[in-house]
Parts: structure tokens; sequence; C-alpha cells
């Protein structure tokens, strides 16, 4: 590497550099065992424009002051899962590879499952059941609802035609038979004991007139008793109708629960179990949009419950994980919400900003370190999870400061300056002294001042042309 950087530094001086050296004095006991450092630098026009030196004005600015930790990309935890096989049963078909882009409800494989035919068909019943036990129960409602308006109706005495005409189209099943045949003996009883009575001790004996007036009293309390019956019976039969459609409906919900928790599907999604040739097959769909990740089994394998057949992440927001040690918190204010910036060698000259999501509420034993982890988007895919990053963290108030770009600042043999332009072509070293680095400033606390005017690039070939020896 020497040899190489004499070559160009020969060919430099030979090309046009013009180099200004401070010499030893005569009579100078020793020489300096080291190169000896040129105190200015001078290039020509086409040399200056060949080493692309670029030169800016020192500015006064804004730096926020931040404490560099090693971090890694994650899934993030709430977009990443292992799609699982609902029940023992065969890989039918698998529909996806991996890196397909799947929307939510997509279909990914269709697992065949004899336990699921089972808890299929259960379903089934219990909801014919439920439909039996609701029909039940409105049977018995509206013809409670039509014996009380009945009831109502015959509190005042009524012609019997006009009665069954009213309620020929109202549920009132075996009472319809049961009251009106009570109630039709009734009035006739009544209406006969009405015509006998003015004819007693004449025509008709008085022992005619009472029994007539049995005769009608008991066809009243046959009409009572039938009402009575009738009223009781309908309430008895409601009660035990709403019983029964309530067990069905809880029958009904246990039966969807174990096919729910079977499947990890709701009941909205399981949707039509009418079809017969479909009880036995599960259609595993995306729960989101995502991107297939890994696949686990392929089609014609057998799988056992709970068992994973594939992973699924949407990629689009990741997580970025950070583990700060103890001896960092008491200098770090840190809160969900907070932006922080992400740096990856992945991609150089970047930084990214992610916000803090939540802070852990653990002390890793091994580690010693508690994590913080942050969203970042990565809706262009550049980020992969796996991936080592420097994560940016605030450690202060901002400070308003001197600063250049931590390109301009050379560091040899144990001495930290710039170079300084003089002029258009010469450039002079100033040692400066240096404070806290926000990527790519550094502020610089002694040796410059505002306004001056610095190389910012090609400091490299600036230092070399420095440490030449001089000829002789």
């Amino acid at each position: 590497m020497t040899a190489v950087v004499l070559l160009c530094a020969t060919a430099g001086v030979a090309g046009g550099y013009h180099l200004l050296t401070t010499h030893p004095e005569v009579g100078a006991e020793e020489k300096p065992t080291t190169a000896v450092r040129r105190d200015h630098v001078t290039l020509t026009d086409a040399k200056l424009a060949a080493a692309k030196i670029q030169v800016a004005a020192v500015e006064q600015r804004t730096l926020n002051p931040v404490r560099t930790v090693p971090g890694r990309i994650e899934y993030n935890g709430t977009r990443h899962v292992s799609v699982k096989s609902p029940a023992d049963g065969l890989v039918q078909k698998m529909a996806v590879t991996v890196g397909d882009r799947v929307e939510a409800g997509q279909l990914l494989a269709v697992v065949n499952s004899p336990e699921l035919g089972e808890r299929r068909a259960d379903v089934l019943k219990q909801q014919a059941d439920l439909e039996l036990a609701r029909r039940d129960r409105d049977w018995w409602r509206s013809i409670q609802t039509n014996l009380i308006d009945l009831m109502a109706k015959l509190k005042r005495p009524q012609e019997i035609a006009s009665l069954e005409e009213e309620f020929q189209d109202r549920i009132l099943g075996d009472y319809r038979r049961d009251i009106f045949s009570a109630y039709s003996k009734f009035r006739t009883a009544e209406a006969i004991n009405a015509n006998l009575k003015p004819l007693s001790g004449g025509v008709i004996s008085q022992r005619m007139v009472l029994e007539q007036a049995s005769t009608r009293d008991s066809a009243s309390a046959t009409f009572q008793a039938a009402c009575e019956q009738a009223t009781f019976d309908a309430r008895q039969k409601v009660g035990k109708a709403d019983s029964m459609f309530d067990d069905a409906s809880r029958r009904l919900a246990v039966a969807r629960q174990r096919l729910t928790w079977l499947t990890g599907q709701s009941p909205d999604q399981i949707g039509d179990l009418s079809k017969e040739e479909t009880l036995s097959t599960w259609p595993v769909v995306a729960p989101f949009s995502a991107t297939v990740e890994e696949l686990i089994v392929a089609a014609t394998e057998r799988v056992r419950l709970g068992e994973d057949i594939l992973v699924l992440a949407d990629t689009s927001k990741l997580w970025v994980q950070a583990d700060i040690r103890d001896k960092d918190w008491s200098a770090l204010k840190l809160s969900p919400g907070q932006k922080i910036q992400v740096q990856t060698p992945a991609l150089p000259d970047t930084t990214l900003e992610s916000t803090i999501a939540f802070i852990g509420r653990t002390v890793n034993q091994e580690t010693r370190a508690t994590p913080v982890v942050a969203d970042i988007s990565n809706a262009d895919r550049l980020l992969k999870p796996g991936m080592f990053v420097r994560v940016l963290l605030p450690d202060g108030p901002a400070v308003e400061t001197i600063a250049v770009p931590e390109s301009a600042v050379v560091r040899s043999e144990g001495r930290t300056y710039v170079f300084v332009a003089t002029s258009k072509h010469e450039f002079t070293p100033r040692d400066v002294t240096l404070g806290m680095t926000v990527d790519p400033w550094v502020e610089v606390k002694a040796g410059l001042a505002v306004g001056d005017q610095i190389a910012i690039s090609g400091t490299f070939l600036l230092k070399s042309e420095m440490l030449l020896e001089p000829e002789e």
C-alpha cells in the first residue's frame, strides 16, 4: 500500500503538484524518524479537478444527540402467523407457493378430515333442531295470543257463528274444538232455560225447569273449565317451547364453537355447510393480506391437529428490535410513539424512521438488556427479517454548535485536523477538538469558526501529499 501511495504522489508532483515545505534548520543534530509534515498543499487546476476535492463553508447546525445501539429487523408479531391444520387429516391441495402474495380470504390449502365432517354434520343437525324448536315455539305463542283474545271476547255473550268466523284464520289448535263446543252447549242450555222459565208452574212442571237450570249450570262449568284448562295448557306449552328453543340455540352455539375451535374461523367465515360432498373438506384461507414465507407440508401429506401447514407474514410493516442494557437506561428517555432512526449497511447513506411500539417489561437474564420494539415501514420491501441495523436513540436535548461532515475530519498519528482552503488551490491542516457525532455530522468544539472554507471530500489525497517526505 505504501508503494502505491508513493507512486501516486510522485506522479502528482511530476504532473503539476507544487508543495511548499518547512525545511529543518541547518545544523540540526538529528533528522526526524517519521515523515515530515507539510504545513500546506498547493494543487494545480487540473489536479484539483482530478482529485474531486469539494470545499464548503463551516456552518452552525442543530444536532440532536443520539446513542447508537445494535438492533435487528424482525417480523411484525401481529402480522406473522403460522397457519395450522384444523384437524387430523390429509392435505388434499396446496393452492400457493413461497413468495406468493395473498389477500385476506384467499384459498391457501384444502384439508380433508373425517373429524371435520362430523363437526359440520353436528352443526347441521343442531341447526335443524333449532329450526324445529323455533317453529314449535312460534306455534304455541300464536295459540296463547289467540286464546287471550278469545277469552276477552267470551266475557260477553257472543253469537257462536260470528265468533267462529272471526277466529277462522287464527291458530287455536285443539282448543278451538274444546272451547267452541263447550261454549255452544252452554249457550244452548242457557237459551232453553230462559225459554222454560216463564212456563214454570203451568205447561212445564217446576221439576223440568229445575232440571234444565241444572243442565245450564253444568254446561257453564264445563265451558269455564275448558277455558281455564286451555289457558293453563297454552302457558305451559309456551314455556316448554321457549325452553326447548333456548336449549337448541345453546347446542348449536356449542357445535359452532367446536367447529370454530377446530378450524380457527368464525361462524360467519364457516359459511354454507349444506353441501354434503364438502362436509369433510376444509378450505384453509388467509386471515389477512400477506406473503407466503414458508411451506411446511405438501399436497398428499398427512397432518395432525395444530400442525403448521405454512407461514404467512405481512412484510410491508416490520419491527425493529434494539436491546438496551442497564447502563444505558439512565441516559435514555424512551416512550411508545416516539420517533427513532435506523441505519443498515444494506442501504448505505440512508436513514430510516421508525416509531416505538412498545418497551419490554422484563430484563433478559442472559444479556441483561430490555428490548425496545419499533414499527418500521417496508413498503418497498428493501428490508428483510433478520437484517442487522444500527438504531439511533435520542440521548438528550438538541444542541446548537459548529458541525462539519465526518468526511472532512482527518485522523493521523494521534492528531485530528481538517484541511482549510486558504485559496482556490491551497489547503492548510488545522487541528480541531471534536465533540459528539450525529451521523453524518461531527461537532467541532475548537479550531474552526463559522464561515471557514474546508475540504469535505478528497481529504485522503491531501493527507497523503502532506505526509510525503521532501525531495533531497
